[in-house]
């Protein structure tokens, strides 16, 4: 089974891919609601990327708000 956690091209990352499909299935879920498991689907794997995103800026950023709050 083919993940779109793995599939990566030359023309953005995964997390745009899968950004630009929600957004092309969002527009066939107004017209059918037929479409919304896959749109949910979409918004689970958006979630699940965002997850995985790079450590080591979720740890800048940890770093930057603590020393904005002292």
């Amino acid at each position: 089974m083919l993940h779109y956690s793995t599939i990566t091209d030359d023309k953005g990352s995964t997390l745009g891919r899968l950004k630009a499909a929600r957004a092309t299935v969002a527009k066939l879920v107004v017209e059918d609601a037929i479409y919304a498991p896959i749109f949910a689907r979409l918004e689970a794997e958006i979630a699940a990327e965002e997850e995985r995103g790079d450590p080591i800026a979720r740890a800048r950023a940890i770093v930057a708000a603590q020393r904005a709050m002292a």
